[in-house]
């Protein structure tokens, strides 16, 4: 049997997953954008017994919770739907625990690199639908992103060495609101020749976003894509069959301010140059600044234990980078 990323558009419908509603195709107003098949150096099914290595590893940045465990096995599972047990659908489980106070976890970092492109990501939380969480809040971080390092198994790449670059928070939880939201952090050198400087500094003006806050908790599975093209971020959401947009802005790249590019860029706007390819990580960590309170036993934030659960992540090149090549994108045995 092949990959099912080999497959043509019009069979992923009777693709081998069974775990509920299949995102089929592309959104029709911008299919004729991307190419009709996904690239496999990135794209996953996750359906085999086990994690692909050669198109994964494991991310060893994000603090102590993922430095400590990288080797942990238990915190990266391939799960079956226990729903029905007969499917040989799979996904990938990543666990987020705090036996004794200390919090362990664990992401996976892409070997290969995605740029301009239709993403695709079906998730699921499980373990924060609680009265707990849903009144303390969690220290865990489950997200989809991507940027500019690959930092696993010791070794330390950069998709780019270029002093712009973009973040872009596909899927990521909002641990102060409960919920997840969709954003770009960019990032440049400033008029002051800083580098990595957030773009869009100042009131109300701390990031391009996407995507405001969704407050789903419960366990249900999500179908979320991204346009990542050279004009423009888009979110849209698969919903009863159909693909929808789900942007609450069309975040735009304009023409880069070489003076004063931190008093140029909005909320909707982020410099063009920062466009650039980008490693995928999935999976979850804590929350940054909650690890000194966690440190201390003052965290007032629930540990209760979760699952991020991703059933798949498929990546449809845009038709600018149909044939293109880029740094960490054809250097794998596997690459597109």
């Amino acid at each position: 049997m092949f990959p099912k990323y080999t497959l043509p558009l019009l069979l992923l419908a009777f693709s081998t997953s069974a775990i509920g509603q299949e995102a089929t195709g592309l959104p029709t107003e911008i299919r004729d954008q991307y190419a009709p098949q996904v690239d496999p150096s990135i794209s996953d099914e996750f359906n085999d017994g086990r994690l692909d290595t050669k198109k994964w590893g494991r991310r060893n940045t994000g603090g102590p919770s993922l430095t400590d465990n990288v080797d942990d096995e238990s915190l990266v599972v391939m799960e079956s739907d226990a729903s029905n047990p007969e499917s040989v659908a799979r996904y990938v489980s990543f666990k987020g625990t705090a036996p004794d106070g200390v919090p362990k976890t664990a992401g996976i970092v892409s070997r290969a690199t995605g740029y301009f492109g239709f993403y695709v990501v079906r998730f699921r939380y499980r373990g924060l639908d609680s009265p707990e969480v849903r009144k303390k809040k969690t220290i865990w971080h489950p997200s989809v992103w991507s940027g500019i390092l690959d930092n696993t198994e010791g070794v330390k790449r950069r998709s780019t060495n270029s002093p712009f670059w973009l973040e872009i928070d596909f899927m990521e939880w909002e641990t102060q609101s409960g919920g997840w939201s969709c954003d770009a952090p960019a990032r440049l050198v400033d008029s002051k020749g800083v580098k990595r400087k957030v773009v869009t500094k100042g009131p109300g003006l701390e990031k391009a976003i996407v995507k405001d806050e969704v407050p789903i908790h419960d366990d249900r599975w999500q179908i979320v894509g991204l346009e990542y093209t050279p004009e423009h971020l888009k979110l849209w959401r698969w919903d009863d069959g159909n693909w929808e947009s789900f942007s609450d802005r069309h975040v735009t790249f304009v023409k880069d301010d070489s003076v004063t590019p931190e008093s140029k860029y909005t909320i909707e706007t982020i410099g063009r140059k920062s466009a650039q390819p980008c490693f995928w990580l999935l999976g979850n960590v804590v929350s940054r600044y909650l690890i000194p309170s966690i440190e201390e036993g003052t965290v007032k934030h629930s540990m209760d234990d979760m699952s991020f659960d991703v059933d798949y992540f498929r990546y449809y090149r845009h038709k600018s980078v149909k044939d293109a090549d880029w740094p960490w994108e054809n250097q794998l045995p596997n690459g597109g």
